[in-house]
């Protein structure tokens, strides 16, 4: 009998298919503490982003509550583009006019190392751009594929948040600007 209801007990395996995190929490707005649901999220941004702290000194709590808040509105994808998610959120929130070009460059490239992690396609690298604070940033799957080349030389981004992969020939391998869907 025991064992039977061991067995019932027994944890779901998670398929590929499965979000590394639970959905967004519906009571986001009225927590007070971090339930244990949200650490992951707390830690994918705060870890990754240490920066971001500045914006709400000590512990970037009301920042992100905000940030939950809105996540739970529009759910924005958990994949590579998260940060970029958090990126386009914190430029339209209260925090804008102190988000510096640091911390914006820290929100693409922690997006950027997702995608290099994640991505399987036969692209290199890829190539980020946000044009709210014009900044563009290159990170490589491999170092050995990592060049030095002149990013001055790309046409502007026409949207707000853009990417492109990159081949082996780097730069000059750019096609087009793709735009990052909200």
């Amino acid at each position: 009998m025991r064992s039977s209801h061991l067995k019932a007990m027994s944890p779901r395996r998670r398929t590929s298919g499965d979000s590394l995190f639970p959905d967004y929490p519906s009571n986001a707005r009225s927590f007070i503490a971090l339930d244990a649901k949200l650490l992951p999220y707390w830690h994918l941004l705060y870890d990754l982003c240490p920066g971001l702290l500045k914006l709400d000194p000590p512990e970037g709590l009301n920042l992100f509550r905000s940030f939950m808040t809105w996540a739970y509105r529009h759910q924005p994808a958990q994949g590579w583009t998260f940060h970029i998610s958090v990126c386009r959120w914190l430029l339209a929130s209260e925090y804008a006019p102190r988000v510096t070009t640091a911390q914006v460059e820290s929100l693409l490239s922690a997006a950027a190392a997702r995608w290099v992690i994640r991505d399987t396609s036969l692209a290199q690298g890829i190539l980020l751009a946000c044009s709210v604070r014009p900044l563009t940033l290159i990170d490589w799957k491999n170092q050995d594929a990592a060049q030095d080349d002149d990013i001055q030389v790309l046409p502007p981004a026409r949207y707000d948040f853009a990417w492109s992969p990159l081949s082996r020939a780097g730069v000059a391998g750019f096609h087009r600007w793709l735009r990052i869907a909200e």
